[in-house]
């Protein structure tokens, strides 16, 4: 074992820094010095080692050392590799004065350690205590100083796990020439972890001091709502919304790591400084505390409670479990302070809120924006404790819109809200898919069949006789409407011009029976129009023509892994998303499908691991994507490698994904929340409960609560894309059919029952 141990002493002063780039070494005479200090100091341990090594050694020493061996042997082979390298590559690997010194201090230090404190190491049972594992922590370290510059990126996508470096958005970015780069592990085989779990407390603080220790951080998906530990902010998300340092339980965000202190332990004190807001950015946690929430059938039922803290300038409310009074990872509903209307007050009896009188004292409610009509504000009566909590909560929340207001925070909100059509029309009860043909009129599609609706006269429009329409698909470029109807699902086209109320010309596609959804676009650079349908596993590509005609080729049939779940076209290809995975089919040439999600990339293997369902898929540009998961949002590149190290969070459960570029919509059960898919920026949060998308884009929605609306989703930067009319509720209107067309109808207010207006 000494002789061992001498022999690998001796090496180490052979070890000799690597020219760099330019074939020069800076400070050639201080590095001369400095290695004799360091051989003076490695021959006083070799002494030591002689002296230790003189004594009989117990049972748990003779174990150590059968360890310390097969570690001296593994750094040795470590530096033989070392050596060749530099015979084969001398001038290819360019590696600083500066990290050699470092690897070479860090080992002595480590085996100075290790021989001043024999005794006090065998007690542990954590593995990274071992001196197997500190002699694998020094030639590990050693062995990524000179490996790191391997030229091979593909390769280095697929080895690393996650590298978080300054200025780097992307992994494959990643050199390897930043100085104490953090590493984070995939957790997805561990088990998950919540906040209130406690860790063991780290007793390695004699063995590794804690300059010389780094954190061990592992994605953490966590069970309840949980800050991070450098921001104060919550780590919103369903899984994987965090990194908890496995040594120390440091837990904190992704993009937070590099911030995060590099001593670990973190002191305890550091750990809980739970609340500290930044006001100009807006980050940071400033309150919580347990309230009461009406239940979700309402207030009349009763309460139930829940866990509210006030972050990043929203308030958050998390509904705690009755079983186990643990809240939910799950946020119940968001509201966003940065809203034009929000307010928060005490709550009277004038507000005719169904509450017992005793409870009055102790309510107050929050509003914020529902429509754009000043009826139309959503409002949540909340119930604190104690009338001293509740004028803690109405001060906290009043202080903290004050403080928006004298920042000039920006409203960031990207929709305004309004009703696209008269709540009133019978129609809008039951349509399932609707479409906005121009700024003035839309298309409805219900049970009893598709339906034209000019917003601005009134007038209303029945395209042919089919029922039950399923899904709306407006092909401008080839001037055509496609359905898929019926009982037995078909897809039926029908010319433009039968949205203007001309002859209708069906044309039935007999393949589609039982299909469910489609997409249209154009290959060849536009010349020609294409057609895609699913029907279960299977997609039927068609090449659609009009002259005086309606016809289609079907050209390309596909078979996917399993059942289809969403389609688009992106440039020229169709994109198929399936359980768990997403495809890419060249439409216009024969090939292979490209896979959009590679599971050779070891952080993208959680998906299959766990199966989740597809949603929808955005192309960011060219080079990358943004695939939307039940559970997740991944940015992969074309390869279907991992472009960004940070995932897109869904603060609640999605049912629906909508894109409008370059704003994704993001539909749960209590609201829709707003996401740039270029900043990743959560943008907006609008509080409406049980509404569904009507189209691919999001901007029509059906609300399906009491009254139930026409959503029109107007984007403020963007000009008016469908002029909305203003008709006031007291004012009942009827559809009335045209005396000359039994397919036009008019929906206006009647001037008597048996007097009907001229020309109907």
């Amino acid at each position: 074992m000494i002789k061992d141990r001498t022999s690998l002493f001796c090496r180490l002063n052979d070890y000799k820094p690597l020219k760099n780039a330019s074939g020069s070494i800076k400070d050639e005479k201080d590095s001369q010095n400095l290695m004799l200090e360091k051989n003076k100091e490695e021959e006083s341990l070799r002494n030591s080692s002689l002296v230790l090594g003189a004594r009989k050694m117990p049972g748990p020493m003779e174990r150590c050392d059968k360890l310390d061996m097969s570690a001296v042997i593994t750094l040795e082979s470590a530096l033989d590799r070392e050596q060749i390298s530099r015979k084969i590559l001398p001038e290819a690997v360019p590696v600083t004065l500066n990290r050699k010194m470092k690897a070479r201090e860090k080992y002595q230090s480590d085996l100075w350690l290790e021989i001043e404190h024999p005794n006090k190491g065998f007690g542990l049972q954590d593995p990274s205590s071992s001196s197997l594992a500190l002699f694998n922590t020094t030639s590990n370290a050693m062995a990524q100083c000179e490996g790191d510059p391997v030229d091979n990126i593909f390769e280095q996508n697929l080895k690393i796990k996650f590298y978080i470096s300054s200025g780097s958005t992307s992994p494959s970015s990643y050199s390897g020439d930043e100085a104490d780069t953090v590493k984070i592990t995939d957790s997805s085989h561990l088990p998950v972890h919540t906040p209130t779990i406690k860790r063991k407390e780290f007793h390695s603080r004699i063995l590794f001091p804690a300059k010389h220790k780094a954190h061990r951080f592992f994605l953490t998906s966590f069970t309840a709502p949980t800050k991070c530990h450098q921001c104060t902010s919550l780590m919103v998300g369903l899984i994987r919304q965090g990194c908890t340092c496995d040594a120390c339980g440091f837990s904190c965000h992704t993009a937070c790591v590099e911030k995060a202190p590099r001593a670990c332990p973190v002191p305890f004190h550091q750990k809980e400084g739970a609340f500290c807001l930044d006001p100009q950015k807006g980050l940071g946690t400033a309150y919580e505390g347990h309230v009461w929430i009406p239940k979700k059938a309402g207030m009349k039922k009763g309460w139930q409670r829940a866990l509210a803290i006030v972050c990043d300038f929203k308030l958050f409310l998390y509904d705690m479990n009755e079983e186990d009074s643990k809240p939910n990872v799950v946020v119940s509903q968001v509201i966003d302070m940065r809203d034009g209307a929000f307010s928060v007050s005490s709550v009277w009896p004038s507000d005719f809120v169904p509450a017992r009188r005793k409870e009055m004292p102790r309510m107050f409610k929050v509003t914020a924006f529902q429509l754009s009509a000043p009826s139309n504000r959503y409002s949540i009566p909340i119930l604190a404790d104690s009338e001293n909590k509740k004028s803690e909560w109405v001060g906290v929340l009043s202080e903290l819109h004050k403080i928006l207001r004298k920042s000039h925070s920006r409203d960031r909100s990207i929709y305004v809200l309004k009703e696209a059509y008269d709540s009133n029309l019978p129609l809008i009860k039951t349509t399932q898919t609707a479409a906005i043909i121009d700024h003035k009129r839309i298309a409805l599609g219900n049970e009893e069949g598709l339906f034209v609706v000019h917003v601005i006269i009134d007038e209303i429009i029945r395209v042919g006789d089919i029922k039950k329409i399923h899904q709306i698909e407006l092909i401008p470029h080839g001037q055509m409407v496609a359905v898929i109807s019926g009982r037995s699902h078909h897809v039926q086209l029908f010319p433009m011009s039968v949205l203007d109320g001309g002859k209708t010309g069906s044309h039935k596609l007999a393949e589609t029976k039982g299909c469910h959804t489609m997409t249209s676009g154009t290959v060849c650079q536009g010349a020609h129009t294409c057609l895609c349908v699913a029907r279960k596993s299977q997609v039927f590509c068609y090449e659609l023509f009009q002259s005086n005609k309606i016809s289609h080729r079907k050209y390309k049939e596909l078979q996917i892994p399993t059942t289809v779940q969403w389609m688009g076209i992106f440039s020229e290809q169709l994109c198929v998303g399936f359980q768990s995975g997403f495809l890419r089919f060249p439409l216009r040439r024969e090939g292979v499908p490209y896979r959009m999600l590679h599971f050779h990339d070891p952080t993208l293997s959680f998906i299959a691991h766990q199966p989740v369902d597809a949603l929808c898929a955005v192309e960011i540009s060219s080079i990358e994507y943004l695939l939307c998961f039940k559970s997740i949002g991944i940015y992969t590149d074309s390869r279907g490698l991992r472009s960004r190290p940070v995932e897109l969070m869904w603060p609640a459960p999605p049912t629906y994904c909508c894109y409008n570029a370059p704003y994704l919509s993001v539909y749960s059960e209590n609201a829709v929340d707003i996401f740039d898919v270029n900043t990743m920026d959560w943008m907006q949060t609008i509080p409406l409960k049980k509404v569904r998308p009507l189209n691919s884009e999001g901007s029509l929605n059906i609300f399906l609560l009491e009254t139930i609306r026409l959503i029109y989703f107007k984007n403020k930067t963007n000009g008016e894309e469908l002029v909305s009319s203003e008709t006031p509720d007291n004012q009942e209107k009827q559809m009335v059919q045209h005396l000359s067309s039994k397919r036009r109808y008019s929906f206006r207010v009647p001037r008597a029952k048996a007097m009907l207006p001229k020309g109907l």
